[in-house]
Parts: C-alpha cells; sequence; structure tokens
C-alpha cells in the first residue's frame, strides 16, 4: 500500500460512529537499543499541540463524549475511537490536530517515560504476561517481532526527545495511512472528513518495509522465568508454523481446533476434563505479515507442571504424527463455520477485517471466503500440514516458575536441548 485509502462499514442502528486512522510505520522499525521509540512518539501525539496542552486535550475529548487511543504494534500506529455521530467533525477535527500540529512538549515525553516505566513494572506482576514475553522472545529472538514494542528500562531511558521528534517527522508524518469508519456514517460524509481533516498536503514516503522472515529455532529450548513463591504456574510452548500465504495455512487451522481451538479440543479434555490441573488449556494460530507462532498454553499449579509439560507434549507429538479423524475433522470444520458469524456480525467486526487484510497483506478473500475455504479442507491436507509445520523436536518453553523448587523436575520433563533461568524481572533487553 503506497498511497492512503479509506475503507467505511455502514450501519445506521445506532448514532455511534468508530473511526480508525492507520499509519503504515512500526515498532519493527526501532533501532537496536531504541526499543519503546516509536511508541513513545506515537503517544506524545495526545500530549500537545501547538494551540492545545495535555489538559486542553482531555477535556475536549470528554466533551465530544469520545473515546481515543493510540496503539503501536510492530506493523503500524493505529489512532481509534468512537463518539457519537453529532460530534463526529470536531472528533475528526481534534485528530487532524493531533497528527498534523503536535508540539512534543519535554516534560510530557519524561513523564511518558515515567509512566512507560511504571507499566514495565506491572507486567512483571503477571505472570501470563511474563509467560507470553518470554515465550515470543525465545521463538523470535533478535527479530524484530521478539522486541517489545513498549521499550525496556533501559532502552526508554536513552531516548532523547531529538529522536522522539525525529521518528515521528521521518516516519509517523510521512507514511501512508489507511483510514477506517463503521457505524452512523456514509461514504460520502468519510470523504469528506478524510480529506478535510486527515490528510496531509506532502507525498506520502514510502510504506514501511516488511519485516524479514523469522527462522525456525532449532531443537528444544527451555526458559524458566524464576519468580519467588509461585504455587501455579503458566506454561506457554510454541514454534514458528504458518503463514496465511501458505496453501495448507486454514488446514493447519482446521488441526488447531481439533488440538486446542475450542472447549471440547483435546488439550482441554486432557489436561482439564480428564485431570484437573489446569482450569483453561487452548492452542492458537498467530496471524500477522510474516510467519508467526503456534503455541499452547497452560497454568497448572507448581506440583503438577511438570507432568502437565510431559502430557503437552506428549499429546503434541501424537497429534503432529498420527493426525486427525474423521470425526475430528467434521467437528472442527462445523466449529470454525458456525464461530464465523460471530466474526461478522457487526460493522466494526467487519471493518477490522477488511483492515487486515490491507495491513496483514493477506488474500482478498481471506474472512470473505473463509467459510468456503474450511468447507473445502479434507483429512489428509490436515495430516499433512501438522507434520509440515509442527515438530516437537523443535520448541521453545516458557515457564514462570519458582525455580529452586521445581527446576530440575522442569527440565526432566522437557527434555530440552539448552535452558536458562531469567530473573522475572530482568530487563528484556538482557535476555535473549
Amino acid at each position: 500500500m503506497s498511497r492512503d485509502q479509506l475503507l467505511v462499514e455502514e450501519s445506521h442502528d445506532l448514532p455511534l460512529v468508530h473511526f480508525q486512522v492507520v499509519i503504515l510505520t512500526g515498532s519493527s522499525e526501532d533501532a537496536d537499543g531504541c526499543e519503546g521509540l516509536t511508541r513513545l512518539a506515537a503517544r506524545c501525539l495526545r500530549r500537545g499541540t501547538k494551540s492545545r496542552d495535555s489538559r486542553a486535550i482531555e477535556e475536549t475529548i470528554d466533551a465530544l463524549g469520545a473515546e481515543l487511543g493510540i496503539e503501536t504494534n510492530p506493523n503500524f500506529v493505529r489512532i481509534s475511537g468512537s463518539c457519537i455521530k453529532r460530534s463526529l467533525e470536531p472528533t475528526m477535527a481534534l485528530v487532524g490536530e493531533l497528527l498534523h500540529e503536535p508540539s512534543f512538549p519535554e516534560a510530557e515525553l519524561a513523564q511518558l517515560k515515567r509512566e512507560t516505566q511504571a507499566a514495565l513494572l506491572e507486567l512483571t506482576d503477571s505472570d501470563q504476561s511474563l509467560a507470553s514475553i518470554h515465550l515470543r522472545r525465545g521463538v523470535f529472538r533478535n527479530h524484530p517481532y521478539g522486541r517489545p514494542s513498549l521499550g525496556t528500562r533501559s532502552t526508554l531511558a536513552r531516548i532523547e526527545l531529538d529522536q522522539v521528534l525525529a521518528r515521528y517527522r521521518d516516519g509517523i508524518a510521512l507514511r501512508p495511512r489507511l483510514f477506517g469508519f463503521s457505524g452512523a456514517i456514509k461514504q460520502a460524509e468519510a470523504e469528506l472528513l478524510v480529506k478535510k481533516y486527515l490528510q496531509r498536503s506532502t507525498k506520502n514516503l514510502p510504506p514501511a518495509d516488511k519485516p524479514p522472515e523469522a527462522e525456525i529455532s532449532r531443537g528444544r529450548h527451555l526458559r524458566i522465568i524464576d519468580k519467588p513463591e509461585r504455587t501455579q504456574t503458566q506454561i506457554q510452548i510454541g514454534r514458528l508454523a504458518s503463514h496465511p500465504l501458505d496453501d495448507d495455512h486454514v488446514p493447519l487451522l482446521v488441526g488447531n481446533a481439533v488440538f486446542g481451538g475450542a472447549f471440547t479440543a483435546r488439550l482441554m479434555k486432557a489436561v482439564r476434563s480428564e485431570r484437573g490441573w489446569s482450569y483453561g488449556a487452548s492452542s492458537r494460530l498467530g496471524l500477522d505479515r510474516i510467519r508467526e507462532a503456534w503455541s499452547m498454553w497452560t497454568f497448572p499449579a507448581a506440583t503438577d507442571a511438570a507432568a502437565c509439560i510431559e502430557l503437552q507434549l506428549q499429546l503434541m507429538g501424537d497429534w503432529v504424527e498420527r493426525g486427525i479423524d474423521d470425526s475430528e475433522l467434521e467437528f472442527a470444520k462445523g466449529y470454525l463455520i458456525k464461530s464465523h458469524a460471530f466474526s461478522i456480525d457487526t460493522a466494526d467486526k467487519r471493518l477490522d477485517q477488511a483492515l487486515d487484510v490491507i495491513l496483514l497483506e493477506l488474500p482478498e478473500d481471506y474472512y470473505s471466503g473463509f467459510t468456503k475455504h474450511v468447507e473445502a479442507v479434507t483429512r489428509d491436507q490436515v495430516n499433512r500440514a501438522l507434520e509440515t509445520r509442527l515438530s516437537v523436536r523443535d520448541l521453545v518453553l516458557s515457564v514462570v516458575a519458582t525455580e529452586s523448587e521445581i527446576g530440575d523436575a522442569l527440565r526432566s520433563a522437557s527434555h530440552a536441548n539448552s535452558s536458562e533461568v531469567i530473573p522475572y524481572d530482568l530487563d528484556a533487553a538482557e535476555s535473549s
């Protein structure tokens, strides 16, 4: 996508409008040692403009009855929110002001850095977040997708105002934008608002380069995130798996539904229903511009963690090596087809899908033809996809636990080629 685009999904049942401005630059462009720079530059947009300080901006948002948030991920920066229809034009005027006239007050940048440091500290309180962060770190290693968009304590401390200004000028201000509206708005209205408030007069720079493909981490690697006094663990196990352009991507989705993508799937049945080790047990297949991870998640008591890992690896091995049977195939296809109805039942959801097709460079009919593609999947296709894309030999295991109490048991159960112990409060930049 080299030019600005507009998408509109109308629904006039309620006098509400949801909006998105997606800028095609993301945290994957942050240089080594500057993790968190794009997010800081994006969030500074809301902290001051040429005519309003941060307090005035917040008061204006409240007075309009609007909601507004700014998100940064590896691929893009997204400004999104909602408002009642009668407030739409002044809300878009404000969004345009944030986009085109930010003032980047130095005191606000310092405050943002303190808030981000506090958010990083909060992450250490969430065992699930820690397991997820370190799984991605292990799967993607030094790839941009393995680095935190939030930044780290050490990188945030080094970022200066001139770097933030340069990131805005050279990236956020000039990259192509994707505008999305859903709800009580017509195409012609959206076009006028975009032209009046959201587009710039200067030419776009080319969009950010697509990140390179990550390489599969060979061997089985155990990462113990050591946290004191853990009576319950968080276990996430995964590896690189599939790209939406792969011929076997949809068959792999069907196979995942059998293993851990539904409440009655194999993983949930074995871990929760039959043994009561973890209240939840699931698996998922990621979706992005490049090949993403497949992962499974459980959270057993520390006393059951080693046995749960052994069981998960055994279940995965049986699933990959023996495949699925005809009854499982029909269940999974029916489940995915019926569930798809809930992903398109609102204008907001349909807009999100349309945006994803462009942002993630998906096949044009990835969502519109989803049920047709699922219905066409055969058992042989699923079993070949499992054999091709997954392997119990090449896995990363991320476990939040108290190493002194169950570390040896975890190493024994995982049969890992390598293991490392990572203090739970270690700066992510220091773990590999």
